[in-house]
């Protein structure tokens, strides 16, 4: 067995895609998902336990649970919210859970991992449809003979950096009668008022089903939400594994999201972000990016992978870091620079990384 692993090992590393761990250096900041700083925002909790006796369902549910929850239905303008220990684990148990035998999803085809593990575990059938092309999906819901029809999508693509059609999507499954889920995770802290996300900034959040806001990029902290209604909750608590069978957060991180979510001022820092990217864009102008214009994930793409390295290093021998991304992250020959701009970012830094893009 040890051979048969290595020799896959092997394989990935003569190709040049071998994955390892590494502690990031100090260094100029393009790579991280903490768009806002927030990350960085220090909340001082006094006397609280750092650790969880168990799932919700057993002894790990506490009232700061309850109460992060009712505020987070609040603030993202839903029925009801369910936390659940990461974005990955909310994706995985949502999908699996709600999706049944003889459902059809149709699934963009470059959601996230997670989202197609989820699909993997359900016992419904899926089929992909071409990345934002409201035709393609209006041609296979038209189709579709399930009774059931789900649609899934992210508001914001990680790999591309550019932005669903939420409104244009909302439209065509109401038409259909298909339920929309839509995935939040790089949105979320991001678009909207007060970081509030995309489905509410185009004013289509009565017509998803559930929504998943991760804390673990934009807010900075541990932790994802699923939001939808008050059934969609109970059915979660009764029958999705990942929550059921999984520890509870400590309560001290309840009162993290709830205070970085809910109640911190991110207009400000917002506003930087939005600077950041503006003058960032402006300045590479000649470049062809993949990325919506007002997006802070920006993506250039590479057909020759030996170039993308060569720019990689360049730019890390600036003090830069950022991150290179490869099949089979990405579909073979379209190998990826992924730049993430922050409201920290300062002119200086985009100036020096601008230079490194353009040599």
């Amino acid at each position: 067995m040890d051979e048969r692993l290595l020799n896959k090992l092997l394989k990935r590393k003569a190709s040049g895609t071998l994955r390892t761990l590494q502690i990031p250096e100090n260094g100029i900041d393009f790579f991280s998902n903490d768009y806002i700083g927030l990350s960085k925002f220090n909340i001082p909790i006094s006397d609280e336990p750092n650790g969880s006796t168990g799932s919700r369902l057993l002894s790990g549910n506490t009232l700061e649970a309850e109460r992060c929850e009712l505020r987070l239905a609040e603030h993202f303008k839903a029925e009801a919210a369910l936390i659940y220990n990461s974005g990955y684990v909310a994706n995985v148990g949502l999908l699996s859970a709600i999706l049944q035998r003889g459902d059809l999803v149709f699934y963009d085809q470059y959601v996230h991992a997670s989202s197609r593990d989820g699909l993997r575990l359900s016992l419904a059938e899926s089929l992909s449809f071409k990345h934002n092309n409201i035709e393609d999906l209006r041609t296979k819901l038209n189709k579709s003979k399930a009774a059931t029809n789900y649609v899934l999508i992210e508001s914001l693509y990680s790999m591309d950096g550019d932005l669903a059609p939420l409104s244009e999507i909302a439209a065509l499954c109401k038409s259909f009668n298909a339920y929309l889920i839509v995935d939040e995770a790089h949105a979320g802290g991001v678009y909207g008022r007060g970081g509030i996300g995309m489905c509410i900034e185009t004013q289509v959040e009565s017509d998803v089903f559930a929504r998943i806001v991760t804390f673990g990029k934009a807010y900075g902290c541990h932790g994802a939400v699923v939001l939808g209604s008050n059934t969609l909750k109970s059915f979660l608590v009764n029958f999705s594994r990942s929550f059921i069978y999984s520890t509870a957060l400590p309560s001290s991180s309840y009162k993290v999201i709830e205070r970085l979510v809910t109640k911190t001022n991110i207009e400000e820092r917002l506003q930087l972000l939005k600077q950041n990217i503006t003058y960032f864009r402006k300045q590479c102008h000649a470049l062809e990016f993949l990325s919506d214009l007002n997006s802070p994930i920006q993506i250039l793409e590479f057909q020759n992978k030996e170039i993308l390295e060569d720019l990689v290093n360049r730019i890390k021998s600036h003090g830069i870091y950022t991150k290179a991304i490869y099949p089979p992250t990405v579909p073979q020959g379209k190998s990826r620079l992924r730049l993430c701009l922050h409201a920290f970012n300062t002119e200086n830094e985009i100036d020096i990384l601008t230079r490194c893009l353009l040599q």
